[in-house]
């Protein structure tokens, strides 16, 4: 997945309804991926937007407008776990509303079958709970990569490093999870990230 076109990297949308055309269902998407709540994922999106409608002047077009949103909407769904995580409520990982996320992203596909989907869904709740033992950056590399399909380049400038380190939070998160998630390793495929 590539950033949005329309834009030019180094500019912002022109109104705040085409600003939310253009990266609303990525920034959802994302947090989303940190928050595992559908609630709390719009939450998150709706003050991102109002943070970047806001900073909109302060941005520097010394990266990509997606990586600066990226960083935005990444530190501000670290908050509401902190947050919650201090109120003792953490988001819900397997109910309702991440069921209602899947629906809507999928609801473009046809001819699924429904057993095969709700082995998709078990697989991917297997893995989003074994996430929380890897490190702020190794989660973040693999997120990007896995869940947002995004290539390493891009990763590195979003993470503001080389793209090695990168690959090397990628290598190291994959055989964490590969420990965590032994039971299902040949079944995933995790592999060394050897691909730009």
């Amino acid at each position: 997945m590539s950033e949005p076109h329309g834009q030019s990297e180094g500019t912002l949308p022109a109104t705040y309804e085409e600003l939310v055309r253009e990266y609303g269902k990525r920034i959802l998407s994302i947090a989303y991926d940190y928050v595992k709540d559908y609630d709390a994922a719009q939450d998150v999106a709706q003050e991102v937007f109002i943070r970047i409608w806001q900073k909109g002047k302060e941005f520097q077009a010394r990266a990509s407008v997606f990586s600066w949103i990226y960083r935005i909407t990444v530190n501000l769904a670290i908050d509401y776990l902190r947050k919650a995580k201090s109120r003792g409520k953490l988001a819900d990982r397997e109910g309702v509303y991440s069921d209602q996320y899947r629906t809507e992203q999928e609801s473009g596909s046809t001819g699924v079958v429904p057993g095969l989907e709700m082995e998709r869904s078990a697989l991917r709740d297997r893995i989003d709970a074994s996430l929380d033992v890897l490190s702020e950056h190794q989660k973040q590399a693999f997120i990007l990569r896995y869940y947002q399909e995004m290539p390493i380049d891009e990763i590195a400038a979003i993470m503001g490093c080389k793209e090695s380190t990168v690959r090397q939070h990628l290598f190291r998160a994959c055989h964490k999870l590969q420990d965590e998630l032994s039971d299902l390793a040949d079944r995933l495929g995790f592999s060394e990230e050897n691909e730009g």
